[in-house]
């Protein structure tokens, strides 16, 4: 043992620099949460999470439009999307040429309902501009009017699709087994309900089910006994299926190993994790079961292994648990480019006709049509210019082109995770009243930074916000607002934040804790209360997340913080605040609030959980198992899944 480590060990203090959690039960409960000052995150990034300093902005490009132009392109565009061919026609004609007249022309050749266009045009346009996303509908057109020998059009490449940050892969459920689809009907009310001992005597009853169809319904029902507390019986039930075929035993394997965590049998708990990291066929969990691994290490005084087990989570860098390796060693986040960079990328892509295209299409707010062009350079362009176009991308304040770019890539060419976040230069209608990193992180989590996506529940935008919701946001403000309103990114975004503010106020319910803030934003305040009440968390907030029972919102908490953090880190922030409390084991307030900035919570006896700890014989004196709550008491089931 090091002299390190064993220092760690005796006061679990410093590993790398940064505390490294110790379990909530491992101290004496307190009647309340207790306010707790977080680490020193140095005085000299105060406010460079809310700045996002460094981003590229539009100014670095050159305009490429006069006033004068851009008000005539604008009324050319909005004649076209509403159908006024002659008006578009004229305002065209009566023009100098500029840099739009040759999109205009595709557009308004292209679009549906629009008056036939005749061989010399569509042959002009060519002509003209080949490198255009309508360029082949156009050719299409000329030949059926007889065309011969057109210009030759680029030739697109095929883009590579790649991989993004990582995500927690939810098993797959078996199909096409009758008995499996018959048992799954009737398991139905009990998988609702919670009822464990139920789910499992028909899972007992239940003949003629294929090996991997009886450890999915074991490691559902192991699953149903974590949500209840019932920790023995969740331990049992993992233990049959983790032994069992496919992917749910990994799952199952997690069950056991959480349960095991929350009854402080650190040993059968360190044991299961690292059965996890062996076996986990995704990123995500393996750098989260690396993470636990390490945190049992730390109970069962085995400092010698934490070191190794962080540095390999660390590895995966984008991950939660990948984030939360690196803020334990002390590792340093890349942070973000240096300025000036842009205006050299310009120099490269700036004289290819669509870059400059885009950039007028920007200044005119055809944003959309933007997006369309860059799509068509990145296929036609020079592979070794492709890292300058998304630059560009980003600098125009196109994010969802950015993030396009970042997963469809020329053969060769490696997106970087920059790109994956990207910093439009977006202002709410009310200016910024919640950090701009933490909206940015919804965004990019809930639409990719698409504004006119509409979800099959009838959310819009950004921020995917409710109509309903936005028109209570509205009436508060003596406001009227529609639908085509929730497409702009300023008024979505500002009703996203409101919300944010809305859901960080509900003292009964998130408490102002930001994960609940983010859990609740995505399954609903009414939900989260519920869930006050009912998971076994013993303080500890990383055992909340885990423990929250719908799958969607397990992972969107943490994309959400992986999210955050990763938009601090390039914003210039040294370090993160929520990062640092959860790798200390403490809850990060949302950002802003008065007072400390994290909070340690300890609250009633799980008894549930003490109990079958005595009856496992665990050889760890077990302290009185915690749970944080905040509001009032719910007796309201959720679904397990």
């Amino acid at each position: 043992m090091t002299r390190t480590f064993a220092r760690v060990l005796r006061h679990g203090a410093l590993l790398g620099g940064v505390a490294l959690t110790i379990p909530a039960w491992t101290a004496p409960a307190t009647a309340a949460p207790a306010a707790v000052a977080p680490v020193d995150t140095g005085a000299a990034d105060a406010g460079a999470d809310a700045r996002l300093i460094g981003a590229p902005t539009l100014e670095q490009i050159p305009d490429q439009l006069d006033a004068e132009q851009r008000g005539a392109y604008r009324q050319v565009f909005a004649a076209i999307r509403d159908g006024k061919w002659t008006d578009a026609q004229i305002q065209l004609d009566t023009m100098k040429p500029g840099p739009l007249h040759a999109i205009a022309r595709a557009e308004m050749y292209t679009a549906k309902g629009s008056p036939r266009v005749e061989l010399e045009p569509l042959v002009a346009l060519l002509n003209e501009a080949p490198e255009l996303p309508e360029a082949e509908q156009v050719a299409r057109l000329a030949s059926l009017r007889g065309a011969v020998g057109l210009p030759p059009l680029p030739v697109a490449q095929r883009l590579i699709w790649q991989d993004g940050a990582p995500r927690r892969v939810r098993a797959k459920s078996l199909k096409g087994d009758l008995i499996a689809a018959d048992l799954a009907l009737k398991m139905q009310p009990y998988v609702k309900a919670d009822m464990g001992r139920e789910a499992q005597s028909l899972l007992d009853s239940t003949v003629g089910l294929t090996p991997e169809a009886l450890t999915e319904w074991q490691q559902k029902i192991s699953w149903i006994y974590f949500l209840q507390g019932d920790d023995a019986n969740a331990r049992v039930m993992a233990a049959k299926a983790q032994d069992g075929v496919g992917e749910w035993a990994v799952q199952a394997r997690w069950v056991g190993a959480l349960s095991a965590w929350r009854q402080n049998d650190c040993a059968s708990a360190g044991a299961g994790f690292e059965g996890v990291a062996a076996r986990a066929g995704d990123v995500d969990l393996r750098a989260a079961a690396l993470y636990w691994t390490a945190r049992s290490d730390m109970v069962c005084g085995r400092p010698d292994k934490i070191e190794g087990r962080l540095k390999t989570a660390a590895q995966f860098s984008e991950s939660f648990y990948g984030q939360l390796a690196r803020q334990q060693l002390a590792m340093k986040d890349k942070g973000t480019r240096v300025g000036g960079v842009v205006a050299s990328d310009w120099n490269v892509v700036g004289k290819r006709p669509n870059v400059r295209v885009a950039a007028a299409l920007v200044e005119v707010g055809e944003t959309d049509l933007a997006d369309t062009v860059i799509r068509q350079q990145a296929k036609i362009g020079d592979p070794r210019e492709f890292a300058h176009l998304v630059r560009v991308a980003e600098a125009l304040s196109l994010p969802a082109t950015t993030v396009w770019l970042a997963h469809n890539c020329p053969q060769g060419v490696t997106s970087t995770a920059e790109a994956r976040y990207p910093t439009p230069n977006w202002t709410p209608d009310s200016g910024w009243r919640v950090e701009k990193a933490l909206v940015y992180a919804h965004t990019l989590e809930e639409s990719r930074f698409r504004n006119s996506v509409r979800s099959p529940a009838g959310a819009y935008g950004l921020m995917q916000i409710m109509p309903a919701a936005a028109t209570d946001f509205a009436r508060e403000r003596g406001t009227s607002i529609d639908l085509k309103a929730l497409t702009k990114p300023s008024t979505n975004m500002d009703i996203g934040q409101r919300h944010l503010e809305r859901l960080r106020d509900m003292a009964g319910v998130t408490g102002g804790l930001l994960p609940k803030v983010i859990a609740a934003y995505n399954a609903g305040p009414r939900p989260v209360g519920d869930w006050n009440a009912i998971v076994h968390d013993n303080g500890d907030p990383l055992l909340y997340i885990e423990s929250i029972p719908y799958w969607e919102t397990r992972g969107y908490v943490t994309t959400v913080l992986r999210n955050y953090w990763m938009y601090e880190a390039q914003g210039g922030k040294k370090a993160s605040t929520s990062r640092t409390a959860l790798s200390q084991g403490m809850w990060p307030r949302f950002p802003g609030l008065p007072g400390a900035v994290a909070v340690r919570m300890n609250a009633t006896p799980n008894r549930r959980a003490s109990a079958s700890t005595a009856t496992l014989g665990n050889a760890m004196q077990p302290n009185i198992a915690v749970n944080a709550r905040v509001g009032m008491q719910s007796t309201t089931v959720t679904r397990a899944d």
